[in-house]
């Protein structure tokens, strides 16, 4: 066998996963300090099970997983595994190849496999026993292991030598025996022990057993009699229970008649209320017709004065019209007489001109003869200076007329100025007029839309509210119904409880005798403790009997209250004084057993609550019984702790001590003794929260009502105020139409001024233009007129004396041309006035004209509006009319209304009657039903007599036994034979059983003792037999070491001495190994006064001697050479070639001769900071040799 292969994952510095593979012979694993080289022979040792953290350099387990780096995170886990090669079976295994691996995880969890499959650290363990390879073997000497070998104390040196010798196997097997020895010594002692405490108990037991034979009996024939006066009993009350059902039946009848008449009544006023729901929604209805026929009316009113107004606007207008066609008509009139004088004018004008021509021709003959000879330019000058003086005059009349043109345009336009001025002024107090009435309306409407949205979210809340008083008033009767049925079940309760019902006769004295004042009486089991509900059932069972069983203060208290119950002959009653009973429990052992198996609830004990002064009573009933979920896990249990307890389940089954059962179906009852308390607190607790939510209804309903009276008042007074509203927005709108009649009238009037301020603007520019031509061209003809002057002058001058006999001539033709230039001018002058006033008469009349059509159009209005005012006047009569017929209707609807309601008050207090009649029924039914009740649980109690006395039910009871004959008189047998039982005192009934199982326990712990006596000097034998094995073992492989080890260091030292002995010799399993050395000349000292690579030499001296006398497959050497010089390590490199022919070496070293050695390297680096990482290397390079070296 040798170590084939070693992978690393995680492992200390290797954080990668690393794979070493290894051969025969010698391998160097080589590095620089700190590398993490000897991780590999750590980790060798770990997976061979190494537990100490300290041995692989550590101070804990979780220390060996990577840690990480700064640049890389920490692993969870590392993993080691070891692969050998066994062809040659050197391990007791059958594969050839075994690989063995572990794995720790930080949280702490070890695993550990064996070719992949899961096993135990002891396994691994024996697998290498007796091999010499171990975590504690030579195999693997790691650092400071050849310091410790040398300087340990003697008797621990001596493991090297049992590990070669091979009794490490059987060592353990020693241990084992003396293991087994001590368990049997302790098994018998135990034994011995229990024998003679069964030998004390089994004569009284013997003495109970006889006693509960008797006591079962005289039970026996108690059962059979009393059992037919049970059954007697319940038949007598069955029956009055049936007739005081047939009265609750007939009482329910008669409820559920008035029930269904009530619901008729209810459905019939649910019916008038939806009814009177319809009717105030047609109600509404109609009241907004009214209010819309009202806005109609007021809408058309506002028509008609709009109509009005502009009526009367169009009458003004219609004045002003006819005023301006008089000033139109006068104005034409004076511009025709004004034309006819101006034509007059040309007339006369024309006659003067033709008489100036007839007087011109004239003289122009006579001048004709006396001017021949003057030149024809002169004649030409004066000819153009005439022309020129023509158009200089027809000129200044032309400008005249402009200027008086102008003058009048001027006039105009300041009349229309001031018009249009009195036109804005009023046109912007109309619009200013406009813009706070379309405010107002604008404020109105949105006030009416607020008004008639609240309205129909208050009608809106009105009937949710409405309808959740409805839900609310039936919650409230079903709260009602609810108190009603839980003040039932709480009184019929609390008279049980007073009464102590389902309590035994003599419980129920002493119990009603505490509450007069009978002293030193805590109160019965049942009152004492508390139990949750879902374990009732079970501790029910478990209790039985015992829940009537009553707590006193000592047993003085229960001697007197006996004492009591005989004296007034009330009965019989079972007392615990609180000074005498004491716990009994369930052992801890068993306790933690049972609750670690499934289905286990608890100890019973445990179960309930009590007051700490009872806890010992509690556990005396109960700290034997285990509450289990099934029956299954009853049995299971029970198998478990050899049927020494009981154990119930939640249903109520139960597994007797020794293995019997009982079971079946448990009677459920109206109430129990165990959970009456329970009950009571419940339904008091259900009661108080019921009058809190009615309390909280009744509230409600109140404020509910308050909201619906506020919220009706409410809606009359949005309703009141929308109508007020609505007339409001009436006169908005009607005040807003009239202003826009009027800014419409006065619009149309600034358009006529506009239009007139335009023409005259037009003439006035017109004119303006003319004037300024006519003055530019009057002065351009004054100068032409100066120069032409000057020119005639001077030709006259120049001629004066040719014209000096035609002066005469000249001067009369000049003045008569002069005179008849000017008549000619004044002619034109005179027709283009005539004209221009023609012109104007025209304009004047062409507007007089529009005028005159404009008046028509507006007597056409006049007649229009006439009729649209008639109109309106019989609409307005036909809204009124309407408005009446509402009102009429909204008359009747509320007549119709108010009958209504008159019908809903009749139908509810037919209804409060009804209910009241029902109110009646349900109290004498609930009387019936309390009677019933009453009947029931004394029935129940009866029944739950028979079934937790006896565990029968009626049926089984009535078919199984007989009936009295004489009630009366078994009665009295009854009380006899109860007597009798009674004066047996306290009865064990399990004395029986319990008996036979101790005898049998007895018997058979006599025949166990024996065996175990037989056993124990067996193993006596055993333990001998392995010890003589060891010493022999142990001399013969001690002999060969020593002989061995004295060669091996003569050899390495070269000469010297060295030697094994016994520190004792007589105590050969215990003695320790003494080593002697003497190096050569060197005295015989102390191993502690060598030097290091003495000492160290000489360790490896005994490891090579060990290793000739028991060879190992595979060695690991952690840098033993390292105290030794390079002479010493070059020899200790030839033995380890020596030996690797047999034993396969691992050295971790960096000493150069070591490593020439080798057979093959590998070297470990760090190359990335914290991790380490590993090379192989060929030895055919020497010269790596050397630098590694």
């Amino acid at each position: 066998m040798y170590l084939k292969r070693l992978e690393l994952i995680g492992f200390k510095s290797f954080a990668n996963r690393t794979e070493l593979e290894f051969v025969p012979g010698v391998t160097a694993v080589v590095g620089p300090n700190g590398s993490g080289k000897s991780n590999i022979s750590d980790s060798i040792r770990w997976v061979l099970g190494e537990q100490s953290a300290k041995s692989l350099r550590g101070s804990k387990m979780e220390d060996i997983i990577f840690a990480g780096s700064d640049a890389r995170k920490p692993v969870n886990y590392c993993e080691v595994s070891l692969t050998l090669d066994n062809s040659d079976h050197t391990l007791k295994i059958d594969y050839s190849e075994v690989t063995i691996s572990r794995r720790v995880y930080r949280s702490g969890e070890s695993e550990y496999y064996i070719n992949k499959q899961s096993c135990r650290l002891r396994d691994i363990i024996e697998l290498f026993m007796d091999t010499g390879v171990g975590k504690e073997a030579y195999s693997i000497i790691g650092q400071g292991r050849i310091e410790e070998i040398l300087s340990t104390k003697s008797e621990d040196r001596r493991g090297i030598i049992e590990e070669a010798a091979g009794i490490v196997k059987y060592k353990a097997r020693k241990k084992e025996a003396e293991k087994k020895l001590d368990e049997t010594e302790a098994n018998l002692v135990r034994i011995t022990d229990i024998i003679s405490e069964i030998s004390d108990q089994i004569e009284p037991l013997q003495e109970q057993a006889n006693k509960a034979k008797h006591f079962l009996s005289l039970k026996k024939q108690l059962k059979e009699q009393e059992i037919g006066l049970y059954v007697h009993q319940i038949e007598n009350v069955n029956l009055l229970w049936n007739e005081t059902k047939k009265q609750v039946l007939q009482f329910k009848e008669q409820h559920a008649v008035k029930s269904s008449e009530l619901s008729a009544l209810d459905a019939e006023l649910s019916s008038w209320r939806w009814k009177m729901s319809e009717q105030d929604e047609l109600l509404e209805q109609w009241q907004v017709k009214l209010l819309h026929v009202s806005e109609e009316v007021e809408k058309t009113e506002g028509k008609r004065e709009v109509l009005r107004e502009r009526k009367k606007n169009v009458r003004e207008n219609h004045k002003l019209a006819v005023e301006k066609q008089s000033q139109l008509k006068g104005r034409i009139e004076e511009l025709n007489k004004q034309a006819e004088k101006e034509d007059q004018r040309l007339k006369e004008l024309h006659t003067e001109w033709e008489s100036v021509e007839q007087q011109l021709k004239a003289q122009e003959g006579l001048l004709g003869e006396v001017t021949k000879g003057l030149a024809t330019d002169v004649e030409q000058l004066k000819s153009d200076y005439i022309e020129l003086l023509n158009q200089v005059a027809s000129s200044k009349n032309d400008l005249r007329h402009c200027e008086q043109a102008i003058e009048q345009s001027l006039r105009k336009r300041e009349k229309l100025k001031e018009q249009l001025e009195i036109l804005d002024r009023m046109q912007s107090e109309v619009n200013s007029k406009k813009e706070e009435a379309q405010k107002q309306l604008h404020q109105t409407a949105t006030a009416i839309d607020q008004c008639l949205s609240a309205y129909k979210q208050g009608v809106q809340k009105y009937k949710e509210k409405q309808n959740l008083k409805e839900e609310q008033s039936i919650s409230l009767r079903k709260l009602e119904q609810k108190m009603d049925s839980l003040s039932s079940r709480r009184d019929v309760l609390q008279e049980m409880q007073s009464a102590f019902t389902g309590f035994m006769q003599g419980v129920k004295e002493i119990l009603k005798a505490r509450e007069n004042g009978f002293p030193g009486i805590q109160g019965a089991i049942a009152e004492l403790l508390s139990v949750p509900s879902q374990y009732e059932t079970a501790l029910e069972v478990a209790l039985g009997g015992s829940l009537q069983h009553v707590v006193v203060d000592n047993e003085a208290a229960g001697r007197k209250a006996i004492q009591w119950l005989k004296e007034k002959r009330l009965g019989r009653a079972t007392f615990l004084p609180l000074d005498v009973i004491r716990s009994r429990r369930v052992s801890r052992q068993d306790e933690t057993q049972l609750l670690q198996l499934k289905g286990i609830v608890g100890v019973a004990s445990d179960l309930v609550q009590c007051e700490e002064k009872y806890q010992h009573i509690s556990e005396n009933l109960l700290g034997s019984v285990i509450v289990t979920e099934t029956l299954e896990q009853a049995n299971q249990a029970a198998r478990k702790t050899g049927y020494r307890y009981r154990f119930v389940t939640l249903d109520g089954d139960v597994v007797n001590p020794g293995g019997a059962m009982t079971g079946g179906t448990v009677q459920q009852k109206s109430t129990n003794l165990l959970g009456r308390s329970r009950q009571l607190e419940e339904l008091e607790q259900a009661l108080q929260t019921t009058t809190e939510e009615k309390q909280t209804l009744v509230l409600a309903l109140a404020k509910l009502n308050q909201e619906l009276t506020d919220m009706g008042q409410e809606q009359e007074q949005q309703r009141l105020q929308g109508e007020q509203y609505r007339l409001q927005e009436q006169e908005a709108k009607g005040r807003l139409s009239q202003i826009d009649m009027e800014a419409q009238n006065y619009s149309e009037r600034k358009k006529v001024l506009d239009n007139e301020w335009k023409a005259v603007t037009e003439e006035e520019r017109f004119h303006q233009e003319r004037k300024l031509t006519l003055e530019e061209q009057l002065r351009t003809w004054a100068e032409e007129e100066g120069a032409l002057k000057q020119r005639i002058s001077d030709i006259e001058t120049h001629r004066s004396h040719l014209q000096h006999s035609k002066e005469e001539y000249s001067n009369v033709i000049t003045n008569l041309k002069v005179r008849s230039a000017e008549l000619r001018k004044q002619k034109e002058a005179v027709s283009t006035i005539i004209q221009r006033l023609k012109e104007e008469s025209q304009t004047h009349r062409a507007e007089w004209n529009n005028g005159e059509e404009y008046i028509k159009n507006l007597q056409d209005l006049m007649e229009g509006n006439l009729d649209s005012e008639e109109q309106l006047d019989r609409v307005i009569q036909q809204f009124r009319t309407e408005k009446e017929e509402v009102g009429q209707q909204l008359l009747v609807l509320k007549q119709e209304r108010a009958e209504t309601m008159q019908q809903i008050e009749i139908l509810e207090i037919e209804t409060k009657g009804s209910r009241k009649q029902i109110k009646e029924l349900e109290d004498r039914l609930h009387k019936e039903e309390m009677k019933a009740g009453r009947y029931d649980v004394e029935l129940d109690n009866v029944l739950a007599k028979l079934q937790e006395e006896y565990e029968l039910t009626y049926e089984l009871a009535k078919e199984r036994y007989e009936l009295p004959v004489d009630p009366l008189a078994t009665g009295e047998l009854v009380n006899s034979l109860k007597k009798q039982i009674q004066g047996l005192g306290s009865v064990n009934l399990g004395a029986i059983e319990e008996y036979e199982r101790q005898s049998e326990r007895l018997q058979f712990l006599t025949g166990q003792s024996s065996d175990l006596d037989e056993a124990k000097q067996t193993l006596y034998k055993v333990i001998g037999d392995i010890e003589d094995e060891m010493s022999r073992r142990f001399l013969e492989t001690f002999e060969q070491i020593r002989g061995e080890f004295q060669q091996v260091f003569t050899h390495l030292f070269v000469g010297g001495r060295a030697d094994l002995q016994l520190s004792d010799p007589t105590q050969i399993l215990t003695t320790g190994i003494d080593i002697v050395a003497q190096p050569p000349g060197k005295k015989l000292q102390n191993l502690a006064l060598l030097s290091g690579g003495e000492k160290a030499l000489t360790a490896i001296a005994l490891l090579f001697a060990i290793l000739r006398v028991k060879p190992v497959p595979f060695c690991v050497l952690d840098e033993v050479e390292a105290a030794l010089d390079d002479a010493n390590v070059y020899r200790f490199a030839e033995y380890l070639r020596q030996f690797s022919g047999q034993t396969q070496f691992i050295c971790v070293t960096h000493r150069k001769g070591t490593m020439e050695g080798a057979d093959v390297l590998y070297g470990v680096t760090m190359q990335e900071f914290g991790v380490s990482k590993l090379v192989s290397v060929k030895l055919e390079d020497k010269s790596f040799i050397s630098e590694t070296a």
